[in-house]
């Protein structure tokens, strides 16, 4: 069971406090910085938190998604799956959903869950990502990379309690510096109190450019093209 979105705001609701360590790029990343979502269910710890950065006077940037690893394996997969295939489906969703354009361009039937199967297909063939080198706290580490429509989804296994994914769109996925987060102002959020989608909600609307705008606003990408029928293209 997916508990993603696709093109979509998530329904409002309020998680209880962050219990787990969370990372975002490290201090050499000079731009906007803010909470851009979390999954998890209603009054309980995210499985999952996400954090934005964005380049100044740019569209380029990436989200980067922190997910514990004993609790996302024990929501995702319950019955033994594959963590790394739900973890690299976190990022290849992501860069999907990323990547379309702004919702004045009109969906295509059938466009949007075939993307989501693309996605799900990549995803189960994550051994067969390239791997790209980031730094966790200094340290040299693997990542895998899936590039799509002009944007990619990464994540790597290096921490022992966590899975860390991030997706980008006009930076390269190699070289990426991470630490953690130890004063969440720097994301304008207090990550003591429960996180509410509403409240992220408002924050944003009053910080405009606290968001990735896709590579292409106006259209598709051939990659995205690739997955429309072809009665509905014609």
């Amino acid at each position: 069971m997916h508990y993603r979105r696709v093109d979509s705001n998530a329904a409002p609701h309020t998680s209880s406090v962050v219990d787990f360590q969370v990372y975002g790029l490290d201090e050499t990343f000079q731009g906007m910085r803010w909470v851009d979502f979390f999954e998890g269910l209603p009054g309980k710890p995210p499985w999952a938190l996400w954090l934005g950065h964005r380049v100044p006077d740019s569209g380029n940037g990436v989200r980067v998604g922190t997910l514990p690893r004993q609790r996302y394996e024990a929501v995702m997969c319950p019955n033994g799956k594959d963590p790394l295939v739900e973890v690299a489906f976190s990022g290849a969703f992501g860069v999907v959903n990323v990547t379309l354009p702004d919702s004045s361009v009109a969906r295509p039937d059938g466009l949007i869950p075939a993307l989501v199967e693309h996605a799900e297909r990549q995803a189960r063939h994550y051994a067969e990502w390239p791997i790209v080198w980031w730094r966790i706290e200094g340290a040299q580490v693997r990542a895998r990379v899936w590039h799509f429509a002009g944007g990619w989804a990464a994540f790597s296994t290096a921490l022992d309690d966590a899975y860390l994914v991030a997706v980008g769109v006009g930076l390269e996925p190699a070289d990426l510096a991470f630490e953690p987060v130890e004063d969440g102002a720097t994301y304008h959020i207090d990550l003591s109190a429960p996180l509410n989608f509403t409240e992220l909600g408002r924050q944003k609307s009053t910080r405009p450019q606290a968001w990735l705008p896709p590579p292409r606003r106006d259209g598709f990408h051939p990659d995205q093209l690739a997955f429309v029928p072809d009665e509905t293209e014609a």
